[in-house]
């Protein structure tokens, strides 16, 4: 790995590409506003023509099914799986690797999401503020390589097309009320793009959850049942202005969200005998906001193009919860209050430029700075006593600078080579309660080499080959260290970023006038310093914290399809798809064997039909998304084996859509039609081996219809 990766710096280090976010094919660069993404044709051509392989989904296909969320939208796509409560998209794992191996970007730029992991929660990002979404399985140089699994980049509704769109929508999800209201309003005024946009989304989690646990011997040990009703809501605001000033531009993009989250956890617990053993009741309530302002100028002139770039941001999450707990008589026997406080914020700003250094040459540079900063913050009473933990609160700042050269090749008419590198220095400093602080350095060099062979106009042959990093959680950055029966345990500051290598071999073959695709792509990755946590002799003391000591593979394939069926006469039809199979493996340092990778499901399948009736304007639709029943076999740090196997499950959507008139259509939607389950069951085994215990849960959801009504004017 060592060899290939100096071998691909040599390689980059004559060359570039455009200065921008949407990354092109062709002999000019493209600015991120030069992309217009509406339907799948301009879907398919941009996929056809990127120099990096990506899945592009356009404005139409967002709005196809009514999404109130982007997570919504995402788990049609291929490679995705994802994690929450039975029915809920909360937080999206590409190639089913686990949060933190996915990176999301809002127009390009990464974004705060004041999370542990580093990674949004998709559930809080309404669908309709849209334009496209690309995935990105292997990112050049111009993007960001915090994308182990692959990258999600989320371009927000930029188009100054003199339109008004309004829409309003109403439903139920179980016995709780869901809509949202969007309003987007869009002029050019002389050399003025305006476009407002605003939403209110109101959303809901109808769910109940059972719980059991076993003895070694199978006897029942405890149960327990407990109803989770969520209610949340979240107001966005995303405004653009774009000032042209004769071939220049600059752009403002003011982007403010704010949520919140309420829940009401009613839970009885049974003892073995089937009698209540007590009654808890938990009410939290979550707030969590997201401020950006950025700004950018992007200049042409006779050598070609540049532009510099600035921005700030801030993420906050606030949580406050009080549990009370009964015992089987009534009583009041406890009260947990609990305060918490997550918040990361950002600055940064950058310059590149492009230029064509000769006819079949692109190249471009660029240079970045970014200043972050968490806090964590965590207080905790039981019965009025103070309970805080100091390992509940701690702040890591990290700077990075970045510098990239990537260069598009036009070998001949049919193939293009893309190569490029990214260096990245990460300055970082940790400091926890009692006076525990640390300070860390991290260079790393990103290489990335992307082919494209077109051997057809409509048919792209592609292969890449790129090196990614995922940085660590911020709380295993946590230098205080917590003395636990004899071991001290805690954070680990000194800790380098996971590094990767990853492979792409794919084939993709368009067709019906750009409408449809098929594409299959192999991949694989490579990870060395995995982070897990490990049991050291420091001194004289035993530590025990997450260390790169670990090794992993990931490998799988994707195939996508979007077939018109039939496109004669009064009707369209329309099939897509994906299936995606996905394995990995993890050896941990000093534990024998390997282990498989956390809630990683072996396959996931979509599949979808599009109607349309084109006199009447009425449309149908439905999309099926197929997890099967699977295993994972594990073997934790402490030696502890887990056996977790979860059942299938099977997610229905439906859409009726009808054009009432030139300005408006309505739309009936249904989501979660089968209401499924969540059932999962846990063997441990300690570390001699002997079976232990095990548990079993389930939750059940609720299914959510919603009508939509939309116009544009």
């Amino acid at each position: 790995m060592r060899v290939l990766s100096w071998s691909l710096v040599a390689l980059s280090l004559g060359s570039a590409s455009s200065a921008v976010v949407a990354e092109a094919g062709d002999a000019s660069p493209k600015r991120l506003g030069d992309v217009v993404v509406v339907d799948q044709h301009d879907a398919q051509a941009e996929r056809r023509t990127a120099a990096v392989q990506k899945i592009v989904i356009s404005e139409t296909e967002v709005e196809r099914y009514g999404d109130a969320t982007v997570g919504d939208v995402l788990r049609r796509l291929p490679g995705m799986s994802f994690t929450g409560p039975a029915g809920v998209t909360k937080d999206i794992r590409i190639r089913g690797l686990d949060k933190g191996y996915t990176q999301f970007l809002i127009n390009g730029e990464p974004v705060p999401a004041a999370k542990k992991e580093r990674q949004i929660q998709v559930d809080r990002l309404p669908a309709d503020m849209i334009e496209r979404i690309e995935i990105i399985r292997s990112p050049g140089a111009l993007y960001d390589a915090g994308g182990i699994g692959g990258t999600v980049n989320i371009v927000l509704k930029s188009r100054a097309d003199g339109l008004t769109r309004l829409r309003a929508a109403a439903g139920r999800n179980g016995d709780l009320d869901v809509g949202d209201v969007v309003a987007q309003w869009s002029r050019r005024l002389g050399n003025l793009d305006i476009l407002l946009a605003a939403s209110h989304t109101v959303g809901a989690e109808d769910i109940e959850e059972d719980k059991r646990s076993f003895g070694a011997d199978g006897a029942l040990k405890s149960a327990e049942s407990k109803a989770r009703p969520v209610k949340k809501d979240e107001t966005l605001l995303a405004p653009r202005l774009v000032w042209h000033l004769g071939e220049d531009k600059l752009t403002l993009e003011p982007f403010a969200s704010n949520g919140s989250e309420r829940k009401d956890e009613p839970t009885t617990s049974f003892g073995a005998n089937g009698a209540v053993s007590k009654r808890t009741q938990k009410d939290e309530d979550k707030s969590d906001d997201v401020h950006r302002l950025a700004g950018r100028y992007d200049g042409r002139a006779a050598w070609g193009e540049w532009f510099v770039k600035a921005g700030r941001q801030q993420a906050r999450e606030q949580k406050d919860a009080e549990t009370r707990e009964f015992d089987a008589a009534g009583a009041l026997k406890k009260t947990i209050l609990e305060d918490e406080e997550l918040r990361e914020r950002g600055v940064y700003a950058g310059a590149g430029l492009s230029f064509a250094a000769s006819a079949a040459h692109r190249v471009s540079a660029g240079i970045e700075w970014r200043d972050g900063d968490y806090r964590n913050r965590k207080a905790k009473t039981e019965n009025g006593a103070d309970k805080s933990e100091a390992k509940d609160r701690f702040d890591i700042d990290e700077q990075r600078q970045i510098a990239y050269l990537q260069d598009e090749w036009q070998l001949a008419a049919a193939h293009g080579l893309t190569a490029g590198v990214r260096v990245e220095r990460i300055e970082r400093d940790a400091a926890g309660a009692e006076g525990f602080a640390r300070a860390s350095d991290f260079v790393g060099t990103m290489p990335s080499l992307h082919y494209r062979w077109a051997l057809r106009d409509d048919l792209n042959l592609r292969a890449s080959v790129a090196k990614t990093v995922k940085l660590p959680k911020f709380d295993e950055l946590n230098p205080f260290l917590k003395l636990d029966k004899g071991v001290l345990k805690g954070g680990n500051p000194e800790l380098d970023p996971e590094q990767a290598l990853g492979y792409e071999l794919g084939l993709e073959r368009f067709f019906a006038a750009g409408r449809g695709v098929v594409g299959l792509n192999f991949y694989l990755r490579e990870v060395d310093d995995f982070i897990q946590k490990e049991t050291r002799l420091e001194g004289a003391a035993l530590v025990e914290r997450p260390f790169n000591v670990g090794e992993a593979r990931f490998w799988g394939a994707e195939l996508d399809w979007r077939v018109p069926l039939l496109r004669r006469g009064a009707h369209e039809l329309s099939l897509s798809g994906n299936h995606t199979e996905m394995r990995g493996e993890v050896r941990i340092d000093g534990v024998a064997g390997r282990s498989e990778v956390k809630d990683m499901p072996p396959r996931m399948t979509n599949l979808g039909l599009d109607w349309l009736h084109r006199p009447s304007r009425w449309s149908a639709g439905f999309s099926v998304n197929y997890q099967p029943r699977f295993t994972s076999d594990g073997v934790n740090s402490d030696g502890v084996r887990e056996v977790k196997r979860r059942e299938a499950a099977t997610l229905l959507d439906l859409y009726v859509g009808k054009v009432i008139s030139p300005l408006a259509e309505l739309r009936l939607i249904a989501k979660n039609v089968l209401a499924i389950d969540k059932e999962e069951r846990t063997l441990k085994y300690n570390a001699g081996g002997a079976f232990s215990g095990d548990e079993w849960k389930r939750e059940r959801s609720a299914p959510m219809v919603m009508v939509t009504l939309e116009s544009r004017f």
